[in-house]
């Protein structure tokens, strides 16, 4: 009985070790690894053409963030960087949560909308983007072939090769593309929500703004809260959308910060794409902490 017990105990730890090695040596390797490689190479000055790396200080922050001043590349690459946490928090967010309630109100063909909504979620996003390229294309694009249908010349545009109106055609482009995915958490809170509340609502008459806005939006707060942390910390790591639409062109009119790094790592920048990017995780970090802060001020609602 004891060499049964003994040999039970050694599969029961040979099975755990079995199941948490990988993830364990992954977190170390690619997480914990190459993010102290990052730290140290922004300290170093890397000459890809001789191989020789030299220690320079903090000669790469200072030039970086001189950059950041003067260069337009580095000024639109953190504007726009930043520009994405209020689209993702104060445009994204409230968008799906609206669709989410509109589906669990369960309306007329409302798993037909689903697919349709959540569909871009589920495609490769390079597909998605070659979908909406082809749809905003100047020559033959659906857009304008509508805009010209309706009379409407003046309003056609070259939507994603115009520096006026780049940035916003790819804004547009992300929210269509996150809406299905975001309003799809946010449904399955709200599937959670108990009916008694809503029968209470309807009972004392309350409309369907209040509600979404005084029994929903509390009840689902913990889930709100987590979309907008992950929504402000995607922010900072932005980059294909821009990368596969504009190339972060016209006149780095869509370039973002992620997408300057890439860029930066391709010509053998090395140093100073890792300074960069330890720039931009503080930054980030200060961001997330922030707007953490005021969500964990906000009571949260149990039931």
């Amino acid at each position: 009985m004891q060499w049964m017990s003994n040999r039970s105990k050694r599969m029961r730890l040979l099975f755990i070790l079995s199941m948490t090695i990988y993830p364990v040596a992954h977190y170390f390797l690619f997480t914990v690894y190459v993010n102290i490689s990052t730290i140290v190479y922004a300290f170093k000055r890397w000459n890809i053409t001789t191989g020789a790396i030299d220690w320079v200080g903090f000669d790469n922050f200072s030039s970086i963030i001189e950059k950041v001043f003067t260069e337009a590349p580095f000024k639109y690459a953190l504007r726009n960087t930043l520009l994405w946490i209020p689209l993702n928090v104060l445009v994204l967010l409230p968008l799906a949560l609206y669709v989410a309630y509109i589906f669990s109100k369960k309306i007329r063909f409302h798993n037909f909308y689903r697919i349709v909504y959540f569909f871009p979620s589920i495609l490769s996003i390079v597909i998605i983007a070659m979908v909406f390229s082809f749809m905003v294309s100047p020559n033959n694009g659906v857009v304008n072939a509508i805009l010209e249908a309706g009379g409407l010349e003046s309003l056609q545009r070259s939507w994603l090769g115009d520096p006026a109106t780049a940035l916003g055609t790819v804004f547009f482009f992300c929210v269509w593309a996150g809406i299905g995915f975001n309003a799809a958490i946010l449904l399955g809170a709200i599937g959670r929500i108990p009916n008694d509340l809503y029968e209470v609502g309807e009972l004392e008459g309350i409309t369907k703004i209040k509600e979404l806005t005084k029994v929903v939006v509390p009840m689902i707060w913990p889930t709100i809260s987590t979309l907008v942390i992950i929504g402000t910390s995607g922010a900072f790591t932005i980059f294909l959308q821009s990368k596969l639409l504009t190339s972060g062109g016209p006149n780095f009119s869509t370039n973002t910060a992620a997408l300057q790094i890439v860029n930066m790592v391709s010509d053998g920048q090395y140093g100073s794409a890792s300074a960069f990017g330890v720039l931009l995780a503080l930054v980030g970090l200060a961001a997330t902490w922030v707007i953490k802060f005021f969500l964990d001020r906000t009571a949260t609602v149990e039931y």
